[in-house]
Order: C-alpha cells, then structure tokens, then sequence
C-alpha cells in the first residue's frame, strides 16, 4: 500500500502551485500570508491544500485540491487533517467555502454551518463571488470552526 504524506510547501514551490490551483479555476495562493502543503504517494505530488490568514482573529481553510488520478485514496483527509494538526495560527475561527456536495467531509473535522455568525468581509465577498453564475456551476456553502 503506498504511504501519504503531507509536507508544508516551500517558497520556492508558489509558481507551481499557482499553476495547479489556475487549472481548476482556485483563487491564487500568496505564500506571505499562508500556510500550505503539498501531499505526495510515493514521493509524487498528489494534491494541495491551505490555511490563508484573514486577520489576527479568523483564517481561511481552502484550496484542498487533490489530483485526479489520486482521487478515492484519502488525500483530502490527509490535507485537512495536517493542516488543522499543523495550524499556526492560533485562537482563530477556520472559515471554510466547500462546494455544497462535500459539507458531511467537512463536518467530520468539526466544521458547522454558519449562518447565523457573520464571517469576515473578506469571506463573505468570496462566498459572492463562489457563488456568481459565471465561478462554478455547483453551490458552494460557509462553514466556519471556532479553534481555541
């Protein structure tokens, strides 16, 4: 059985990243205000995830993007859980904006609906914008996970 393993990107790795996350049509990262990391089966990269920091009180879970013929290998829940593990920015609220078919993965990590607590500007312009008729052509949903 081939072993996952999740390892925080470098700087040098950005442009790459970019370049994955351009194809599926994901905001760019800016690894300043970041913290991500890249999976790997057998030392081949296998997807990508990250932690965006919005301000001193509330992050951005996000970008979890797992390659399509690594799909069905539990590369997502490697991400989410190394990141959550591995969070280095304290005390926050993890916001997250997962397409609506995916809200049960979420939910295992902790996450709730949050639709009576108002998210950032920040995330709330993404929601919109998520949401327009001309991003994605599924729903995507705000979920949030107080950290304390």
């Amino acid at each position: 059985m081939s072993k996952i393993t999740v390892i925080r990107a470098e700087k040098e790795d950005i442009n790459w990243i970019n370049k994955k996350y351009t194809e599926v049509d994901f905001v760019a990262s800016n690894y300043e205000d970041e913290y991500i990391v890249i999976a790997k089966i057998d030392n081949e990269n296998a997807g990508l995830g990250r932690l965006v920091k919005i301000d001193k009180n509330n992050i951005e879970l996000g970008g979890i993007y797992v390659f399509p013929n690594f799909r069905g290998k539990g590369i997502a829940e490697n991400i989410v859980q190394a990141l959550l593990a591995k969070n280095p920015f304290d005390k926050t609220t993890i916001w997250c904006l997962p397409f609506e078919n995916l809200l049960n993965f979420y939910f295992k990590f902790g996450f709730d609906l949050c639709e009576n607590i108002p998210p950032p500007e920040k995330i709330a312009d993404k929601l919109k914008w998520c949401n327009s008729e001309s991003t994605y052509n599924k729903k995507v949903v705000l979920l949030c996970k107080k950290m304390n």
